[in-house]
């Protein structure tokens, strides 16, 4: 259904309209609102427009009503007030006044302008028309709204004007406009009785007449601005696609404009609320939340985590959401969250529920979910009777003693179903009209060492059970369509000694052996409290911090603090002031008592003004000890403004293989982001440094692991400096790296890839009738779907290329914003298919392709469909080397303008 959507044509002026969106509700969703060409916010929730993107900002403004809450409400003169609107409560101007434009200019527009506003959307043009009795007071309030708008326009030539309706002085006004909008060409809103309504056919007929020489004559986009509920999402599209076929800019959406609603694009929702129980666990920082995290962020979904027992997110969430996922094992829903639940659900918000349901499944939810329950006590489960093929992912289900029930499903699609002794039936795990659910202990099995499997393919079920439509999905592990790598170091162990002749420092040893002699970027930390001289080592701290001063000086590395004492336990440190220097919970360092802002602020303070050299500086904060801090820690390293990263427990291996050992992208609460270290570090795979110590060896199982049909993770060689101090271990990150470099991948730092992954978080991406467009900011890849076709680069923007992995096509971005376009079949234009390092200034035309690269590393890259073209980099002329259907080119330099002509 969505392919013959995609590719099918509307009226033939559509390609040539800007899409539109309004919002005026609190917080507007700037990424998601920075998908379409123009926007309307109401001022007063955004003082001040975005400046960057292609988005061109509109502030509204009420010409023919003021409301009591406007600023300048109080200065205007009480005999300028015809009369008041009842239904709106806002006084209605006299249009008349010899002053009212003077008024507008310098109380109503300038003040905008000087915020960043370049564009208002003109409101209430026509409120005077019903109290102006008489032809004489008709034409006075014509003439005065006129002198209003060209007065605007004197004050701000270059300011863009949409004027809701004003047909009465449309033929005096059109030249000073960018669009003309209306409401109610279909649906409707009554303020006075709170009630939708349908458009008759007259008044359509009326409103069609209006409009004809504003689009034959004028010239101008005409938008159509309807009201349907937030919850008929069906329905906002079904109305949108009428008002396309009419030829107009569509905007259906809720009577006070409060949420995102369906234009000539819509956004699709890539945020899930995640329902977890905060009186059980402070943190939704749990391995069983994060395993469901881990398929979620591979479908482009990120989690809003939703306390049961705290506020619930109000108003509409159809259009904000994707949908609602919970884990409730063993726990109710209070009455408030059901009741909530219940309204999501009646809206058409799909829920995906694992371990239970946490509500009672007899009487109105039953009825409601499609259960039956015949509630008799569990028994043990004699066989399974049905099975899809999504079970059986990573092992296959076993009937159990515990967790049979009666519960059988009324409509929807069993997954597994299973019977006991006496033929009840039990179906586990379903798909169903409201969404989806697997409950214990049928989705996932505990092994005996207390690692998890899953059952069942939670990555088709959550896509099935949330009904996710094919798309692009944001996608963080691979770049100009090659792997991405990264490297980084925790500053541990920077002074223990070497077991190697000569005993050197570990710091030193890893300076010569990895950082010079590969010369891969490297973002690299130490512990203020282990090598500075107010630490544990004051002796050694002149030859540590000269070593360090060497090592943070290489063009590869990038500087990060690890902390000022190493906190093991971030929750914990600090908590109990009289235990505070037993070192419980950090380094014990004499005399120190822990202060988190000593902790980041101030280590990158020593990093910054004692370490790094002229014009270079700390970028990254890594986490230390458990890499769990709270909200209130993550906030501090985005106010010392560095990025932050570290935590997450990917280790997946042969011995362990299973996607629950693949940790998420990151982890979003409280208000802040936390980016997880993509891979984990050497004392993982060394039984916490008891050995065997060339044990990291075995990083090279979770690489390939996490890069099979299904790409998780880029490839991260994260190491500790004592990883150094040994000559097995020593060797097993070399071996790391070697195998690292015959693999195609493109290198980065650690700050690049955390900038992608915080884009990933605020991705934005809309579709229309032609394709998507992308808001990514630092982003840089998409995936689609095979079945979606292939780019179609001459309808695309900022698409550079694509290649393919798996049953998947990865899209190369080349900017911030881009729109992609699809085809049936493969390009046969120029083409980028792969490339090292980072990809900027990207133009394409006929014929000719012109970018640049830049890496840390000698660049390559191969074009597709470029026999026929001359290539040159800064200006010299480039032989490639033929492979298959590509051409491959090698540079000696780190970075080139490359340019393409084609005949």
């Amino acid at each position: 259904m969505f392919l013959g959507w995609l590719l099918s044509a509307v009226s033939c002026a559509a390609p040539l309209q800007p899409s539109v969106a309004f919002y005026y509700g609190d917080a507007p969703p700037l990424d998601a609102l920075a998908t379409f060409d123009w926007v309307v916010v109401e001022p007063s929730k955004l003082p001040t427009p975005p400046g960057r993107g292609a988005t061109h900002w509109f502030a509204y403004v009420s010409l023919g009503e003021i409301s009591a809450d406007r600023p300048y409400a109080k200065a205007l003169p009480a005999n300028w007030v015809l009369g008041k609107n009842a239904a709106w409560g806002g006084v209605i101007v006299d249009q008349s006044q010899a002053d009212w434009p003077k008024f507008v200019v310098d109380k109503m527009v300038t003040p905008l302008w000087q915020q960043g506003y370049r564009g208002l959307f003109l409101d209430t043009l026509d409120s005077w028309v019903d109290l102006a009795k008489g032809p004489a007071a008709q034409q006075a309030q014509a003439d005065g709204l006129v002198r209003v708008i060209k007065a605007i326009k004197a004050r701000h030539p270059d300011i863009r004007l949409i004027a809701n309706r004003g047909f009465e002085v449309m033929p005096r006004i059109h030249g000073d406009l960018s669009a003309v909008a209306f409401e109610s060409l279909y649906q409707g809103w009554n303020e006075a009785r709170k009630q939708y309504r349908s458009v008759s056919e007259a008044d359509r007929s009326w409103l069609k007449q209006q409009l004809k020489p504003i689009v034959n004559d004028y010239r101008l986009p005409v938008i159509a601005i309807d009201y349907v509920a937030p919850g008929q999402r069906t329905e906002a599209r079904r109305v949108a696609g009428q008002i396309r076929k009419d030829g107009f800019i569509p905007w259906v959406t809720d009577p006070y404009l409060n949420t995102l609603g369906v234009g000539l694009r819509e956004v699709e929702p890539r945020k899930v609320l995640f329902l977890y129980d905060g009186q059980r666990f402070p943190t939704p920082m749990r391995s069983d939340l994060l395993a469901l995290l881990t398929p979620l962020n591979y479908l482009g979904l990120t989690p809003e985590f939703v306390d049961i027992h705290g506020p619930l997110p109000g108003g509409a969430l159809t259009g904000r959401y994707a949908g609602i996922v919970s884990w409730l094992d063993g726990v109710m829903l209070p009455a408030a969250a059901q009741g909530w639940l219940r309204r999501a659900i009646d809206d058409g918000l799909p829920w995906v529920t694992f371990a239970g349901l946490g509500v009672e499944t007899r009487g109105e939810w039953a009825r409601r979910l499609g259960l039956i329950d015949d509630g008799k006590p569990e028994v043990p489960a004699r066989k399974i009777v049905a099975q899809s093929p999504l079970y059986g992912f990573e092992i296959a289900p076993r009937p159990q003693r515990d967790g049979f029930r009666g519960l059988t499903l009324k409509q929807g699609e069993p997954l597994l179903s299973l019977a006991d002794a006496n033929g009840r039936r039990f179906d586990a795990a379903a798909i169903t009209p409201w969404g989806g659910y697997a409950l214990d202990p049928y989705f996932r099995s505990e092994m005996p060492d207390h690692s998890n499997r899953w059952q069942l393919d939670p990555v088709t079920f959550f896509q099935r059970a949330l009904r996710l439509p094919p798309g692009p999905i944001a996608d963080v592990t691979t770049e100009n369509g090659r792997r991405v790598f990264l490297m980084h170091l925790d500053g541990d162990g920077f002074v223990s000694r070497a077991e190697m002749p000569g005993r050197a420092f570990a710091g030193e040893v890893m300076l010569k052996e990895v950082l010079k002699k590969y010369g891969l970027p490297a973002t690299v930390s130490v512990i203020e409290g282990e090598i500075s001289p107010s630490g544990l080592h004051p002796k050694d701290s002149a030859a540590a911090e000269a070593i360090a001063r060497q090592i943070f000086a290489l063009p590869n590395v990038e500087i990060a603090s690890h902390s000022y004492s190493h906190p093991f336990e971030w929750a914990k440190a600090g908590t109990d002031p009289a235990d505070d220097t037993s070192g419980n919970y950090h380094l014990e360092i004499p005399g120190y008592t822990f202060d988190l802002k000593r902790e980041i602020a101030g280590s990158i303070d020593y990093t910054n003004h004692r370490l790094a050299p002229p014009g270079k500086r700390t970028k990254v904060f890594l986490w230390t000890g458990d890499c769990k801090p709270m909200p209130d820690a993550v906030a501090q390293t985005r106010q010392a403004g560095v990025l932050n990263m570290n935590g997450g427990d990917t280790v997946i291996t042969k011995r362990l293989p299973s996607m629950t050992a693949i940790a998420p992208v990151g982890l979003p609460f409280g208000g802040e982001l936390q980016i997880f270290a993509p891979n984990q570090n050497e004392n993982v795979y060394t039984n916490d440094w008891t050995g065997p110590f060339y044990g990291y060896r075995r990083v090279l199982e979770t690489f390939e692991l996490t890069d099979g049909v299904r790409r998780f993770k880029p490839i991260n060689v994260y190491l500790h400096f004592y990883a150094a101090s040994k000559r097995a271990s020593l060797d097993a990150v070399q071996q790391v790296i070697a195998w690292t470099l015959r693999q195609p991948i493109n290198p980065l730092y650690a700050s690049q890839y955390i900038e992608r992954a915080n884009a990933f978080f605020s991705a934005t991406i809309a579709r229309d009738d032609k394709g998507f467009a992308i808001h990514a900011g630092a982003l840089r890849t998409v995936r689609i779907p095979a079945e979606l076709g292939y780019p179609d680069l001459a309808a695309s923007r900022n698409i550079a290329g694509f290649s393919e992995h798996g049953n998947e096509r990865y899209v190369h971005l080349a900017d911030d914003n881009a729109y992609l376009a699809l085809q049936a079949s493969a390009p046969t234009q120029p083409y980028l298919a792969d490339a090292s390092g980072v990809l900027k200034k990207w133009q394409a035309g006929p014929d000719k392709l012109s970018f640049t690269l830049d890496s840390t590393r000698p660049l390559t890259f191969a074009l597709a469909n470029a026999a026929r073209c001359s290539v040159r980099a800064d200006d010299v002329v480039l032989s490639p080397r033929n492979e298959a259907t590509l051409q491959r080119y090698s540079l000696s330099r780190h970075a080139a303008q490359i340019d393409i002509s084609c005949r």
